[in-house]
């Protein structure tokens, strides 16, 4: 194709600009980039050479740029050239100066993303909510730079090609009320240039003195900030150029020959307990979701909605590597593809629903607007295994394959709770394996696989698999087989409890855990640090900042307030709770070394700053070019309260928004996650680790335990504070310096269990406990001991529970003078039961008259009857963080009544919420696990005791029978 003269190229572009603006903020952003022109020998060498353009938004105007670039594939060595022009209204800069950025000047960046390795994978420079990297326990690493890689502004890492041109407005040309910008840059790409498939980026800026802005007026070459909800832009990409060359491994790669990937994820619509979609078995080793909320799992998905109607879902696709941000991704064309997809189901028969094109764009993803994929329905509970494969084209026509097998359940959702949260670190000689409690408490059959990667070598694991039966009251301890993997070296741990349970209805229940960590040397000769406070421009380990973070409704500001994790373990944070979400936590840590400890640097309090990252050997983007990683440095960091996770993530620097906001936040939708986030009197167990694996070096832990509570909007003094130095108010308002957590109050045993206490205590303190045992034939016995470094007593003494009925316990503790309570247990104590082994044959149990499945209004009290043949029924109910009641029921003429009066728990328990207090309006989504217990008859007069656990899941109650 013969080039247009420069004029005339410039009168094109003056047409299209003036068209698009014509058009207005509606028009196509990528209107020029759809039909780009590739030409064969257009440069004096002959080479091939591309040309691409394309139009873009900032709140100070629009932009047009036409580019075109030399060679079109490339090889080692060889010479690049990129010529371009950009055109900008006069609006656009008078705009800019009326903010105070009075242009002398514009400026260009190019640089060069590897979007495809040398095999295809897909690679991205910052991987958010998802990554492309992936530890030895396959969960993904967030991390890199928002904005153009380069060493230039502030980012340590570069890409193959990074040139840079500023051009004074005089060498610019002013036409029509507008202002063309031609830029001239000629490069050589190196000798070494890694294989795979690029896109050329170019960012466009202006110039203030020395100083450089983005054509969106902020920070020059990082990703812009939206204006009114639409995204600004200051640079464009190329189409994909093929580059050829030898591989870090030493084999030759031909780039024709490499046939790019997308990671395809299914399912990503529905809500699975706080996180989203399926990953294809074929990509987890280089791909994986980060919810934040909790740790990605098996996704489980109901059978049939809340009204019992049977449940449709789309099994198309998603490319979630899209959602980062829109200009950086490559424009489909969603009418050229095809999607296949086969269907095994539990039965193992498989259900081949054909192949079909696609055809459109639903949403932001490609549709075949196939019923039978867009619409599928599930017949029966259990394991699924669909097989999806195909491809989609970009708008120049080339192909990016998909797919793979994916593994989910229907069923419904079962929970657990233990002791192993997820990231929690471990010191050598502890181990993977604690006591789990099941809700609803059912008798489910568990697997349970621990894998320990000594060292974080893939290489070198130590795996231990069991299985057995829950209990009937859903306990899974040592005595239904429990056994514990020891951490007897320095690595990465990784855990998944899978358990099923099939009730008398014949609905299934299946619950899905994992957990991942780190387990650290005792002795380690670094340390996990948190960050410190800035108060008054002085860095401190703790401090009163005296401000807390809002939002001036009249004028629509944001006063925001960011705390991190404490820079010490042990501290304890305390934010505000204000509902207008301008309160955030932010978990990232990062490592000091025990022995020489460097000065505290400043450069670490950027949101997401640490000094744990991913380096290569030649200083490119270790996101775009894994091959060449010789340091592997990131962290764990969570942040759980009873009952679900708010926060868990693996991240490196360059971290984007990895915080949470206190309130308003239902993380995620998960199970016990309230609508309006943290309430004042919630307790957090901050906690984490961090991995410093460099090469030929051993690797390098630390573990991280700290607190967190919750305060009351308007305190107005978010801050730092060590443990036990003031009285902190609790989940039912108590003040105290210390709280306990211990036995719940209705757990449910049987007859022989060996039982030793267990307590955690928040913060962490070194607090002496004492707890009192009375056996139902009025026993005693008592164990006391002195709570760990980790904020933990187990009891030394185990006692056989070896007679049935209602065992009473006390649990006292004392931390120089001050006492501290378990929330809302009674100074009687607490209750719970013993069930007998073996139960008569045809013993009456007892029953209630609910269905299922049921519901209840949040603002009324709701009663319910049952059935029994005791004198009286023992109860207990408790809200994961606090014990809410506990108490008898009298049972007359084989009848009872119970009311639940949600209104009244809120009372006394604040963080029990009944009410969305953005909407005001009632609402429960909080847990709540009533229990009942009670000494049933048989006609021949024997006794055998029975009991019902009631999960309320929000305003719904579940009763399996």
């Amino acid at each position: 194709m013969t080039q247009l003269p420069r004029w005339c190229s410039f009168l094109l572009l003056a047409a299209l600009f003036l068209l698009a603006v014509t058009l207005g903020p509606g028009w196509t952003a990528h209107a020029v980039s759809q039909s780009p022109e590739i030409s064969r020998s257009d440069d004096d060498n002959g080479r091939e050479e591309v040309r691409f353009g394309d139009t873009g938004h900032t709140g100070h105007g629009d932009w047009l740029t036409h580019v075109s670039a030399s060679p079109r594939s490339w090889q080692p060595g060889a010479p690049v050239t990129v010529e371009t022009t950009l055109v900008v209204t006069g609006a656009h800069l008078a705009s800019l100066a009326a903010a105070g950025i009075r242009v002398d000047g514009f400026c260009l960046l190019v640089t060069a993303e590897r979007t495809f390795d040398a095999d295809g994978w897909l690679r991205l420079p910052s991987d958010e909510r998802m990554s492309t990297l992936v530890t030895p326990t396959g969960l993904p690493i967030e991390g890199g730079v928002q904005g153009a890689v380069t060493t230039r502004f502030g980012y340590w890492a570069r890409t193959p090609l990074d040139e840079f041109m500023p051009r004074a407005t005089s060498q610019t040309v002013g036409l029509d009320g507008q202002r063309e910008v031609v830029f001239r840059l000629s490069s050589r790409l190196p000798d070494n240039l890694p294989p795979g498939i690029y896109r050329l980026r170019l960012d466009y800026g202006v110039t203030v003195g020395t100083r450089y802005f983005s054509l969106t007026g902020e920070s020059f070459s990082r990703r812009p900030a939206a204006v009114r909800g639409r995204a600004t832009e200051s640079h464009i990409y190329s189409p994909p150029l093929r580059a050829s060359g030898r591989h870090v491994s030493g084999r030759m790669v031909d780039a024709e020959q490499i046939q790019p990937r997308i990671p395809w994820v299914l399912l990503h619509d529905f809500n699975s307990n706080g996180y989203r979609g399926v990953v294809a078995e074929e990509d987890k080793q280089r791909f994986a979701i980060a919810s934040r909320n909790l740790m990605q799992d098996d996704v489980i998905l109901p059978m049939f909605s809340d009204s019992n109607a049977r449940l449709s879902y789309t099994l198309e696709p998603r490319f979630l590597t899209d959602t980062i941000e829109l200009r950086n991704n490559i424009p489909w064309d969603f009418a050229q593809g095809e999607l296949s997809i086969q269907v095994k189901g539990p039965d193992g028969v498989t259900t081949d629903l054909g192949t079909a094109p696609f055809v459109a764009k639903r949403g932001q993803w490609p549709t075949t607007n196939r019923p039978a994929f867009t619409a599928w329905r599930p017949n029966a509970y259990g394991l699924h295994e669909v097989k999806a494969s195909g491809w989609l084209a970009d708008v120049w026509g080339n192909r990016y394959e998909g797919g793979g097998t994916y593994r989910f359940w229907i069923a419904k959702r079962m929970t657990l709770a233990t002791a192993t949260f997820q990231g929690l670190s471990y010191p050598v000689g502890n181990r993977y394996g604690r006591d789990i409690g099941f809700a609803p408490a059912v008798p489910a059959d568990v697997e349970i696989e621990a894998k320990l990667f000594v060292n974080s070598d893939v290489n070198n694991v130590r795996t231990l698999r069991h299985s057995g039966k829950a209990s009937p009251g859903g306990l899974f301890t040592a005595a239904q087989g429990m056994q514990v993997l020891p951490f007897d070296a320095p690595g990465e741990y990784y855990g998944h409890v899978l358990a099923r349970h099939m009730d008398r209805d014949g609905h299934l229940w299946v619950a899905s855990v994992r957990h991942a960590g780190v387990v650290y040397p005792p002795d380690s000769p670094i340390v996990a640090r948190g960050k410190k406070l800035r108060i008054n421009n002085n860095f401190v380990d703790t401090g009163d900042t005296r401000f807390e973070g809002y939002v001036d409704t009249t004028t629509n500001t944001n006063f925001l307030a960011h705390i991190n994790f404490p820079y010490r373990s042990g501290d304890v944070l305390l934010i505000a709770s204000d509902g207008q979400g301008a309160n955030k936590i932010e978990p990232v840590l990062f490592w000091e070394n025990k022995e020489r400890p460097a000065a505290y640097d400043a450069r670490l309090q950027g949101v997401g700053a640490t000094n744990l990252r991913l380096v290569t050997s030649n200083g490119y983007s270790p996101h775009l070019f894994p091959e060449y990683i010789t340091e592997w440095g990131y962290f764990y960091a969570a942040a759980p309260r009873p009952g679900f996770m708010s926060r868990f993530l693996v991240g490196e620097d360059g971290l984007r928004a990895p915080y949470w906001s206190t309130s308003p936040n239902s993380f995620g939708g998960q199970i016990n996650a309230s609508s309006n986030g943290d309430l004042p009197g919630d307790i957090y167990r901050l906690i984490g680790g961090v991995v410093l694996r460099r090469r030929n070096e051993t690797p390098l832990y630390a573990g991280y335990l700290a607190s967190a509570f919750i305060l009351p909007r308007k305190s107005q003094n978010n801050r730092i504070i060590t443990a036990g130095s003031e009285e902190l108010v609790g989940p039912e308002g108590r003040q105290a310096r210390f709280f306990l957590v211990g036995l719940r109050p209705g757990m449910v045993y049987e007859v022989g269990t060996s039982f030793a206490p267990a307590v955690q205590v928040d913060p962490i303190v070194p607090a002496r406990v004492t707890f009192t045992l009375e056996y139902p034939d009025g026993r005693r016995v008592v164990n006391a001991g002195v709570a760990d470094g980790a904020g933990s007593w187990v009891g030394s003494e185990r006692w056989s529970l070896n007679v049935p009925g209602v065992y009473r316990y006390q649990l006292e503790a004392d931390w120089q003078g001050h006492a501290g309570a378990m929330p809302g247990l009674p100074p009687e104590g607490g209750f719970f039961y013993v069930l007998e082994t073996h139960r008569p044959i045809n013993a009456p149990a007892l029953r209630f008259n609910l269905n299922p499945e049921t519901s209840f209004p949040a603002d009324a009290v709701w009663r319910m009857t049952g059935q029994s043949t005791a004198q009286q029924i023992h109860y207990a109910a408790l809200i994961p963080g606090a014990a809410i009641a506990q108490g008898v029921i009298p049972v007359s003429g084989g009848r009872f009544e119970f009311a639940f009066d949600p209104v009244a728990i809120s009372q006394r328990i604040p963080i029990y919420d009944v009410v969305n207090r953005v909407t005001n309006r009632p609402e429960i989504r909080d847990v709540i696990h009533l229990t009942f217990f009670s000494r049933e008859v048989t006609p021949t007069g024997d006794a055998a005791h029975s009991f019902v656990r009631l999960i309320i899941r929000g305003n719904r109650v579940f009763y399996l029978r």
